[in-house]
């Protein structure tokens, strides 16, 4: 009976000693792989790179080590910048190292935050030294800065593309449509908007005539039907428009 307990201990200590080995080859297997991933060509980041959003690259590898900063900043992908969902902690953070130092590589810039527009169009004239820029995309943005930010994009030789998603209520849609057509190189232009008043939107009056350079207007928000003439006079290179509530007064019309 002692002999059975016997060899029955050794079974289990045979089988913890078998288990304790396995796990001590998979912790050397793991010691000595760590830096496998350091060990990759530089292509194959770049590749990896490709499926990544620029903010979650920033994050992930920026701060690693020298060699990740340089991939990172010799990239192609600081020519366009999207930044979605961010704290804004994190935002400032990349706006310092990433936005600043390399301003004048990016042509793209898509900002989905509300507390973006605060940080980046706050100092005096900043956005004149994107001087690359030719997409704009702003989501939530809030009409106080819309203003400042036109007046800043007149100034940008290669910019051409404009997409907005306006954040409040808008009175008027006068000024909005002035702005947009003092953008002498603009060529492609979506915005988004929600009108204070639901029921008949205030017409827009342009007063003046500007020949706009938009040959593609996509308007998502109700637009005043007896405005719409007035609106294309101004337009003489348009190509497609696309309004998706068409009102007058209280009737809706959807075009295409």
């Amino acid at each position: 009976m002692q002999r059975i307990k016997w060899q029955e201990n050794d079974i289990i200590k045979n089988s913890n000693s078998s288990k304790t080995s396995k796990l001590q080859n998979k912790i050397t297997t793991i010691e000595q792989n760590k830096f496998v991933l350091e060990d990759l060509a530089n292509e194959i980041f770049y590749e990896m790179f490709e499926y990544l959003d620029m903010h979650d690259i920033y994050k992930g590898f920026f701060n690693l080590n020298k060699r990740f900063e340089n991939l990172i900043i010799n990239s192609k992908f600081l020519h366009q910048i999207n930044i979605s969902n961010i704290s804004k902690i994190d935002f400032e953070n990349y706006y310092i190292n990433i936005l600043i130092p390399y301003r004048h590589r990016i042509n793209l810039l898509r900002l989905s935050n509300p507390f973006v527009a605060e940080i980046i169009f706050s100092p005096p004239r900043l956005i004149l030294q994107f001087i690359y820029l030719e997409k704009l995309i702003l989501e939530k943005i809030q009409m106080k800065y819309l203003r400042k930010i036109f007046n800043y994009l007149i100034d940008l030789p290669k910019f051409y593309s404009l997409t907005i998603s306006i954040d409040d209520h808008i009175e008027s849609l006068d000024l909005l449509f002035i702005n947009l057509f003092n953008l002498l190189t603009l060529k492609y232009c979506k915005i988004e908007y929600e009108t204070k008043n639901f029921q008949c939107p205030i017409s827009i009056y342009l007063t003046e005539y500007s020949s706009s350079s938009i040959q593609s207007l996509i308007i998502n928000g109700r637009f005043p039907f007896k405005s719409l003439n007035n609106v294309l006079c101004c337009l003489p290179k348009l190509r497609h428009l696309s309004i998706n509530a068409l009102i007058h007064c209280r009737d809706y019309f959807e075009i295409q």
